[in-house]
């Protein structure tokens, strides 16, 4: 069966209800119309729309209190906003309001097929993006029943919803950025990007680029400007593998960064803003590594916020090979 988006038009003008019905009818779509703000609540709640044509100027619920109720629906549709009478302050509130688009009278047809697929590449953009993030969270789950297993599952639980920083302890091979994902994808920043970066793969030339980026020209081979990891993880998370691994020059730079909430990209006399939660994983005992010199003691507090939680064991890296392979 060949599925038709919906589409609902809602405007007091009999006229362009009717003309807007046509022409999107004609385009294969499913159309409904409706004259008020309170009709075509109902009709959202009862029935999923993709996209809504949604005039201004209404009796009773105005197009913009209805524009509100609709944002506020679990899944609501794409709105484009109708006015006889747009300025630009309207069209403004509209956008802040959720409207993905607003269009002035005397109506464009031609445009309004344009909106309205676009409105709706954009919907399903949202929706694929969606199946993907919970895709991930399923994925992403520790699975196991063994006494290790459980308490690791305890204590993602507990800090994922947290912005503590997170310091990993394991072996190579026992799963500690599939613990890291787990803590994003069940954290308040699932959203956001997850990057990571494995500190001990990069040389030492090169790395502080990687990290925080730089501008053009700022040095041989930097042919254009381009975003570090703490950019590119602004919003989300940046997962650190094999912090023992950095230098100290390095780890002094982080360190300000942790401090700060702030970037300075190589060769710029620019600062930028970043909020991101760092999560970190080692193989090295860093406590040692602080003793003989080789770690900075302070770093170590600043990625250890959420002290000594996730200490991988060998016993793990079977149950993650086991969930790599059926995940």
């Amino acid at each position: 069966m060949t599925f038709h988006p919906k589409i609902l038009i809602v405007d007091d003008e009999e006229g362009i209800r009717e003309s807007l019905a046509s022409i999107l009818r004609d385009e294969r779509y499913s159309v409904d119309a409706v004259a008020s703000g309170e009709e075509a609540l109902v009709l959202i709640t009862k029935s999923e729309f993709q996209v809504v044509l949604l005039d201004v100027w209404l009796t009773g619920i105005d197009g913009m209190e209805a524009l509100k109720r609709i944002q506020d629906l679990p899944r609501p549709p794409a709105v484009i906003m109708i006015s006889g009478h747009g300025s630009i302050e309207t069209a403004v509130r509209a956008t802040k309001l959720g409207a993905f688009d607003f269009i002035e009278k005397p109506l464009s047809l031609e445009k309004v097929n344009v909106l309205v697929r676009n409105a709706l590449q954009q919907r399903r953009l949202q929706e694929e993006n969606e199946t993907l993030r919970d895709e991930l969270v399923h994925r992403y789950q520790v699975i196991g029943d063994s006494v290790p297993m459980k308490a690791l599952r305890q204590q993602i639980a507990v800090t994922a919803p947290t912005n503590g920083r997170v310091l990993i302890y394991g072996e190579s091979g026992t799963g500690k950025e599939l613990v890291a994902r787990a803590l994003h994808a069940n954290s308040q920043r699932s959203k956001g990007p997850f990057v990571e970066m494995s500190c001990a793969a990069i040389p030492e030339e090169l790395i502080e680029s990687e990290l925080f980026g730089h501008v053009k020209a700022s040095f041989s081979g930097a042919t254009d400007n381009k975003p570090g990891k703490f950019q590119k993880a602004d919003g989300g998370t940046l997962f650190l593998d094999e912090v023992g691994d950095m230098s100290h020059r390095t780890q002094s730079k982080v360190l300000r960064v942790l401090e700060e909430q702030r970037i300075e990209p190589i060769g710029s006399n620019q600062t930028f803003n970043v909020d991101v939660r760092v999560i970190a994983a080692t193989n090295k005992n860093l406590e040692q590594e602080i003793a003989r010199g080789a770690f900075r003691q302070d770093l170590f507090y600043r990625l250890n916020v959420i002290p000594s939680t996730f200490r991988l064991c060998a016993n793990a890296r079977k149950i993650f090979r086991f969930w790599r392979a059926f995940s």
